[in-house]
């Protein structure tokens, strides 16, 4: 789907264009943490609602909702980008218009891949059933099209940059119209993926949430720790190697489109990798994405910072992939309960990437290394915790169990989403 795409290519030029916003609008690298962390946090609050109105009034009406305010946030965004830029509105002004299309874009874009996925899901039955390799499969080649539009996004910063601060931002702004316009034109003739559930009937449809406590609380703090490493790279390779702010955006750019190419061939392979053994290859992802940070607090040159990003970013593709097949393959997962239960892991990953763009924000501005130390060590302790919520969430209840084994048994490792992601 080209929405993905264009999604992806938004969420990872804005990260990479940190250094050069910082000196376009005058603000600390706190203030764009803050702008960055709570457009996530915006977005966490808003996926679950979509997967609400998918329930009730249908995912495809969700699905061009999201598509519209997918492509007016960005139209909103690149145009405060292009005020500051040319002098059109001084920098406050400017900035609030930035922020405000971050809001409308975070409020509608970032549920187009929980709910792509759950389209799939239901469209394509032979992917789905209750067997994980073949769902991990499916959500994998699903993350493998999220990722070609991050890869284009970190490549073409460098050329992009050379028209002005807002053509990054703006150029996904005729793919949402293209998307929008076909999946108008293929749906006409279709019938829709989910049907509109009658209200008390999509009540009992629905997953708790404490069953999902432990694919919940994983995708929470893998990504809370990846997303604050993402927001600091560029400051710190602008740091280490001692280069401007335009040259360290196009730096990180490389350094996320190597990492981001590693994660798509990943994805595209994650039904081979891991297989059915989703419980061990989720913590085996989540090793060495802890592996890819603590390389990333020592890295001095851009090839190491480039390998440490790949390794992380390897290592969350793998955990957050397994972690969303577990739990869209629980037992007695209804149609309309995939698409809640989808947005509510998208929900929880972007308000674990929100709470991380606050703390690497703050902590990078005590010490940056500092910062990805402590992010390394974070990420090694979720390690050690995944089996402590493994046991939480088979312990649930009946509501909804997932078919997740006893860690203690497996020996390989797997997993991941991103989602959200991007």
């Amino acid at each position: 789907m080209l929405a993905l795409a264009a999604n992806a290519f938004h969420q990872a030029a804005l990260i990479a264009l940190v250094p050069v916003l910082q000196h376009l609008f005058g603000v600390s690298l706190a203030t764009l943490g803050a702008l960055v962390g709570l457009g996530l946090l915006a977005a966490a609050l808003a996926i679950p609602g979509w997967g609400r109105v998918a329930a009730s009034h249908g995912l495809d009406r969700a699905l061009q909702l999201t598509l519209t305010g997918g492509g007016l946030g960005a139209m909103v965004m690149g145009a405060g980008i292009a005020a500051a830029a040319y002098g059109w509105l001084a920098a406050l002004p400017a900035f609030a218009l930035l922020a405000a299309g971050r809001l409308i874009y975070s409020l509608s874009a970032p549920a187009i891949l929980p709910l792509a996925q759950s389209v799939g899901t239901v469209r394509k039955p032979q992917n789905t059933g209750t067997e994980g390799a073949a769902l991990a499969g499916h959500i994998g080649r699903l993350n493998a099209m999220n990722g070609i539009g991050r890869l284009a996004g970190n490549a073409l910063i460098a050329p992009l940059l050379l028209l002005g601060a807002w053509a990054p931002v703006l150029l996904p702004l005729p793919v949402y119209l293209a998307a929008l316009v076909l999946f108008l034109h293929q749906d006409a003739g279709e019938e829709p993926a989910v049907h509109p559930v009658p209200k008390m009937e999509a009540g009992a449809a629905r997953p708790g949430w404490r069953p999902l406590a432990g694919p919940l609380s994983l995708g929470f703090l893998l990504q809370l720790s990846t997303g604050a490493a993402y927001v600091l790279l560029g400051p710190v390779i602008a740091r280490r190697l001692s280069l401007s702010p335009s040259e360290a955006a196009s730096a990180a750019g490389l350094c996320l489109a190597v990492s981001v190419a590693v994660g798509i061939a990943v994805q595209l392979g994650l039904e081979r990798i891991i297989g059915h053994r989703l419980q061990a290859g989720r913590l085996a992802g989540t090793v060495l994405c802890a592996a890819g940070l603590g390389l990333l607090a020592f890295a001095a040159s851009l090839p190491v910072l480039a390998l440490a990003a790949a390794l992380t970013a390897a290592g969350l593709s793998v955990a957050l992939g397994a972690n969303t097949a577990l739990t869209l393959s629980a037992e007695g997962m209804p149609e309309s309960g995939r698409a809640l239960a989808s947005t509510r892991l998208s929900s929880l990953q972007f308000a674990g990437l929100a709470a991380g763009s606050l703390a690497g924000g703050v902590l990078g501005s005590i010490s940056l290394d500092m910062a990805l130390s402590v992010l390394a060590g974070a990420t090694a302790l979720t390690a050690i915790i995944i089996p402590i919520l493994t046991r939480f969430s088979r312990s649930s209840g009946p509501a909804l169990q997932l078919a997740l084994p006893d860690l203690s048994a497996a020996a390989p490792v797997h997993a991941p989403h991103k989602g959200a992601s991007e």
